[in-house]
């Protein structure tokens, strides 16, 4: 169980949210908060201070004073009008955890929800229904508006959603709703605007993407490894001292990891005559390795702080009762700005694990292993072609990933009748880094499966964590020793990839 209570949700939690069904509480002290704040709401409404989105209309309408006769209508209205998404549906596993994190930023108790509406968005998640949201239609700030419109529908009896997951076709909301037992929300005071105007597109794509970035990271180390050992590499350039020497606290963890990989291996030697430097997709390892993990490191600190921040406008103070319906907290760009490092520094790991893919497979780089990684009857050395087209996808894969990575960030369209003259694009890049982090899996996974192929071949006994490794892949998918469809084998490899398979493995 994970109790929500706008402060100390965590990243991991938001995983076990999305992904694995653990179900969802309001703590007692944030349902107070929450009843606090409705109740300060309606005061300054019965006192005549006006009240953004509430009393008045909404964006550039927040000039127009609305009636409390029309304040229901107001709010539905609001959800119907803003659920202008399109494009494919986001994963179930995003939508899940867009729904967590935006009941943890109502849990703060700032924003005014209803508890009737906050305890509707809890059912739907601890029931697995998930609305259908399109991907695209969100500049990021006055929230993921669109996204989280269509995340709503459902509440009110609209949109379309799934109960009982991904293979689950979607029905009617009203149908989802009843077949899960929820009553309909009777949105009213705020309740519309409080369910739609955060970060949560943004930060629930981004905080998948970033778990699944560390599982990366680490296989990234894993394959490094077995391809190191496969090339006969030197093992000086992940001295720890020598990480130490250039001070990056990832570097030095990605030095630690290779020489526990290592540790034993009669395959990965120290320099020797004729040998002192090698290729630098096989000696900087820790210094590109280790940049990505101190870029997660950052990203991960910035997302934290965001699915626990008060993304909302207006916010309400109760314990000195002011209201400010001049918030920006709803403005992505601290998310967007880190999504985009996420997938920037991603990109690194999938082009240095495809140069060393290419090496793998060259008979004039590999130190004597044979041309494609297969080794065909003496006079059929031209019959099997091995892991030659591997590597194309591998580097179709690289230019694709590359020609997608402009920042989401920097741009900024005026919109709202340029009330709202800086939008940050955050959920761009968001996609943008769950699509990078997706792409260098299956690179990654293509590198792990030549560097075993490439291990067989060599002999020798490599280091215990690669050992370990390498019975991963054998487990999985056979030696190569004749040509045969590989595409099963590289989406097999990707599912262990993703899965954490190698991370596991190579603690021991």
């Amino acid at each position: 169980m994970t109790e929500l209570d706008g402060q100390g949700l965590t990243l991991e939690q938001v995983e076990a949210v999305a992904r694995r069904g653990e179900p969802v509480a309001l703590s007692p002290v944030a349902r107070q908060r929450v009843a606090a704040s409705w109740e300060r709401m309606w005061t300054l409404v019965r006192e005549g201070a006006p009240v953004y989105g509430l009393t008045t209309g909404f964006g550039a309408l927040d000039g127009r004073p609305i009636s409390l006769e029309d304040n229901r209508a107001q709010q539905r209205n609001l959800v119907m009008s803003h659920a202008a998404g399109v494009g494919r549906p986001m994963r179930h596993d995003q939508v899940r955890a867009m729904m967590a994190i935006r009941a943890n930023v109502l849990a703060t108790g700032v924003t005014g929800v209803g508890q009737d509406t906050l305890d509707a968005l809890l059912g739907m998640l601890n029931a697995g229904l998930v609305p259908v949201v399109p991907e695209q239609g969100s500049v990021g700030a006055c929230g993921d508006l669109a996204p989280l419109a269509h995340m709503a529908l459902p509440l009110i009896g609209l949109g379309r959603a799934s109960l009982g997951g991904e293979d689950k076709g979607a029905v009617p909301g009203a149908e989802a709703m009843s077949r899960a037992g929820i009553p309909l929300c009777d949105l009213r005071g705020r309740d519309g605007l409080a369910l739609i105007n955060g970060t949560e597109q943004t930060t629930g794509i981004g905080a998948l993407a970033y778990r699944d970035a560390w599982r990366l990271v680490e296989t990234a180390e894993v394959a490094a490894a077995m391809s190191l050992e496969a090339l006969g590499a030197l093992n000086d350039s992940f001295d720890r001292q020598l990480a130490l020497l250039k001070g990056h606290p990832g570097s030095v963890a990605t030095a630690e990891h290779l020489a526990a990989l290592t540790d034993d291996s009669q395959l990965c030697q120290p320099p020797r005559p004729g040998r002192l430097r090698d290729a630098l997709s096989l000696r900087c390892v820790p210094q590109v390795l280790g940049a990505t993990r101190d870029a997660l490191g950052f990203v991960g600190a910035v997302l934290g702080r965001e699915i626990n921040a008060a993304n909302d406008n207006p916010i309400f103070f109760v314990e000195d009762g002011r209201v400010t319906s001049n918030s920006g907290n709803f403005h992505g760009q601290a998310a967007g700005q880190a999504l985009d490092l996420l997938a920037s520094s991603t990109a690194s790991v999938a082009v240095m694990s495809e140069r060393r893919a290419a090496r793998l497979i060259d008979e004039k780089l590999n130190g004597g292993l044979p041309a494609f990684l297969v080794a065909p009857a003496e006079g059929a050395e031209g019959l099997h072609n091995g892991f030659m087209i591997a590597q194309y996808t591998a580097a179709a894969l690289v230019a694709e990933l590359r020609s997608t990575l402009v920042p989401g960030s920097i741009q900024s369209i005026p919109t709202c009748a340029n009330s709202e003259d800086h939008v940050p694009m955050s959920p761009l890049s968001a996609r943008q880094a769950a699509r990078a982090v997706e792409t260098a899996e299956t690179v990654v996974a293509i590198e792990l499966m030549l560097a075993a192929q490439a291990l067989d071949l060599r002999g020798g006994t490599p280091g215990r964590g690669v050992a370990r490794a390498q019975a991963i892949v054998r487990g999985t998918i056979g030696f190569l020793d004749a040509d045969r469809v590989i595409a099963d084998d590289m989406e097999a490899m990707r599912e262990l990839v993703r899965a954490g398979a190698f991370a596991e493995a190579a603690r021991g």
